[in-house]
């Protein structure tokens, strides 16, 4: 457009093409190349969780699979973040036409932790095994972990069969879009998500049945894992109902998806140091022994409007908080047990409203 003239696509994309080999080399090669690169992780960065397996047919090798866990992102995840993981997988745009699966966490600022990512040839349930065991040799079998994923049935059965004790949670977006499929209205389904308290979670359903009880018994047959707050883990300390961490990793490499799978692993590895270094910066900068200033920001800002909030006072550790908005309703207080009857600061670690007040 800029020089005003006209080029063929098919004359564009032969071009891209050779410039791509050019500067990768050709896609046969690379497959051979992630042999050499996991040998040089394996070396460089002992402790890492490196593993490819290929397919032999009519005695040809064929690329299969890859993972690949870095050891820092190992130890970070085991040693500074919450047990809580989403798992997703993105379709790659290169040649080679299979799929980016990773497993993500979320750091102490709510920040996207990548710990590991991988190549497979599709989305089923032997893949996804294979992917989890890797990501098992890993981590191990943390006693509290809970593993957020979509509909797909095929990672469904694989966390359930690797890591047996895990939390299994579903990605709420991803349930409502199969639901609006279906059935129409329904806006009591977001506010029975987000409870924290099974009461309001059962008024919100026992209002869905009155309109459509086969509405519901469509969710408890085709959703059966957590899609709900009230039935998470409060020890995990993590009240996410999306999966929007990975899909956060799925977009945070999304320019990258059409390079040759080795130095696609690499430039992923690339980015998680720059990472890294950044947030280390930042770590460094922080005083000790203090509430993240993000965190104490989400505090103070809570802490306005709170006139609908009336206290009475049990003693220097403990108060009745009477709530007159919505609902009149009275939660118990607890500072030195760090609880709430809400339950909102058991299931996330940070003081609800009724505690700031």
């Amino acid at each position: 457009t800029d020089h005003k003239c006209q080029i063929a696509y098919d004359t564009v994309w032969r071009g891209k093409q050779r410039a791509l080999e050019e500067v990768y080399g050709k896609w046969e090669e690379s497959f051979e190349l992630l042999f050499r690169w996991k040998a040089e992780v394996m070396k460089r960065c002992p402790g890492s969780v490196v593993e490819i397996e290929v397919l032999e047919v009519d005695g040809q090798v064929y690329f299969h699979r890859f993972f690949c866990a870095l050891k820092p992102c190992i130890d970070g995840f085991l040693e500074g973040c919450r047990p809580h993981l989403s798992i997703d997988a993105t379709t790659l745009n290169g040649r080679w036409n299979g799929h980016l699966a990773a497993a993500v966490a979320v750091d102490g600022h709510n920040w996207m932790y990548p710990l590991a990512y991988g190549f497979i040839a599709s989305e089923n349930t032997d893949n996804w095994t294979w992917f989890m065991e890797q990501l098992k040799k890993a981590i191990g079998d943390p006693p509290l972990l809970a593993v957020c994923s979509d509909a797909c049935k095929g990672l469904e059965n694989a966390v359930k069969n690797v890591f047996p004790n895990a939390e299994q949670r579903e990605c709420f977006y991803h349930l409502v879009r199969n639901f609006k499929k279906r059935f129409r209205g329904f806006g009591q389904i977001y506010p029975a998500a987000r409870a924290y308290r099974e009461d309001i979670f059962y008024d919100n359903i026992a209002k869905m049945v009155s309109e459509s009880a086969e509405a519901v018994k469509w969710l408890q047959t085709n959703h059966k894992l957590l899609w709900y707050r009230c039935g998470f883990n409060p020890e995990i300390k993590c009240d996410y109902i999306t999966s929007n961490i990975a899909e956060s990793f799925n977009n945070w490499i999304r320019d990258h998806k059409d390079l040759p799978v080795a130095d696609l692993a690499d430039k992923i590895r690339e980015m998680i140091m720059v990472l890294w270094n950044k947030r280390r910066n930042i770590a460094y900068r922080l005083p000790e022994g203090r509430i993240l200033p993000a965190i104490m920001v989400q505090l103070k800002a809570n802490t306005r409007g709170l006139g609908h909030l009336k206290i009475v006072p049990c003693s220097n550790w403990s108060a009745e908080v009477w709530d007159h908005s919505s609902r009149a309703e009275r939660h118990i207080i607890k500072l030195h047990q760090r609880t709430c009857t809400c339950l909102e600061w058991q299931h996330t670690g940070k003081p609800c409203q009724h505690v700031l007040a």
